[in-house]
């Protein structure tokens, strides 16, 4: 299915339009982050941060999203576009996620919004588009990764344009952009959303840094973190 809609964002009027959008809000979401270890899980051929050296899975390394074949906390920053609505197990994907980034370390993820006004197209045949019933609503997605351990730093609404393939048409639509964000967010074709995997560290107090450190009287370790996080919509 990649394949497939790799060849509809690259092809096509509305594709190359929704690639725009998402573009930007990669590059809002990523500026001014230092870029460590970088890893693009989907959709190899788009660069979705350009000038990093980025290793992407399906060029790079093969390995399916819901099995990474990398170490646990391997990873600074992980970019998954249009990830979860083309695997078999969304919440699996996510627990590979937060598996493998280090903590503190942030994912930038994308996917169709299957409430959006593209609903009463044909786009989402699992051709072009994956099937309007794989795509997760914000909602869903977003207790899905709260129960995964991943805290919501920031998310974005994209592309609000009815599906029409005419470049006119799209020209004329893009004050949809606007009115959409203020008006009807949740008519939107794309969301975005920023996590970041939350821990705690744990340090000993002065007196006791001896004694646990020495004679191993003490066990210390990393605990997960669910910090509440507002998400504009």
């Amino acid at each position: 299915m990649m394949n497939g809609l790799s060849v509809w964002l690259a092809d096509t009027q509305l594709g190359r339009y929704s690639v725009k959008k998402e573009e930007a809000f990669y590059e809002r979401a990523l500026d001014g982050v230092y870029g460590g270890v970088q890893v693009q899980l989907g959709l190899p051929d788009w660069r979705l941060w350009p000038g990093k050296e980025v290793l992407y899975v399906g060029r790079d390394i093969y390995m399916k999203s819901e099995a990474a074949a990398l170490a646990c906390r391997s990873v600074d920053v992980l970019l998954m576009p249009h990830v979860l609505e083309n695997c078999s197990d969304p919440s699996r994907a996510l627990a590979e996620a937060y598996r493998i980034l280090k903590p503190e370390g942030m994912l930038v993820l994308t996917g169709f919004n299957p409430n959006s006004l593209w609903r009463f197209s044909r786009l989402f045949d699992g051709k072009r588009l994956p099937q309007r019933s794989k795509c997760l609503p914000l909602p869903v997605l977003k207790k899905k990764v709260r129960a995964v351990g991943f805290s919501i730093q920031s998310g974005s609404f994209m592309v609000y344009v009815p599906p029409f393939e005419n470049k006119r048409l799209l020209g004329i639509c893009r004050f949809m952009e606007a009115a959409g964000d203020r008006w009807w967010p949740h008519g939107a074709a794309v969301y975005g959303l920023v996590l970041v995997k939350r821990v705690a560290g744990v340090k000993p107090l002065p007196e006791y840094e001896y004694k646990a450190g020495v004679k191993g009287e003490m066990a210390l370790g990393l605990a997960n973190v669910s910090l509440p996080v507002k998400i504009s919509e």
